[in-house]
């Protein structure tokens, strides 16, 4: 539940980072964002299933948090934060 507080405004702050990037229309940027998300919400539960299968649950939950330091560090690099 903690994770969940914590992740909640992910989703509002990527679809404004992407609303923001002048390269590329705003609606195309958005429904980008978007259909990566769909992807993610279809994909990510077997994956996570198929590294638990091979190497345990603790390496799936792992990879889960490494990717969210990944995307933080993405999202930083987009916004020209760093």
């Amino acid at each position: 539940m903690i994770v969940g507080f914590g992740v909640s405004s992910i989703i509002p702050l990527m679809y404004s980072t992407a609303g923001k990037i002048k390269e590329v229309a705003s609606g195309i940027a958005i429904a980008t964002v978007s259909g990566i998300g769909f992807f993610g919400f279809l994909m990510g539960p077997p994956l996570i299933g198929y590294i638990a299968q091979l190497a345990g649950l603790q390496y799936s939950f792992a990879a889960i948090a490494f990717l969210g330091i990944a995307i933080s560090f993405l999202i930083n690099k987009v916004q020209g934060i760093s």
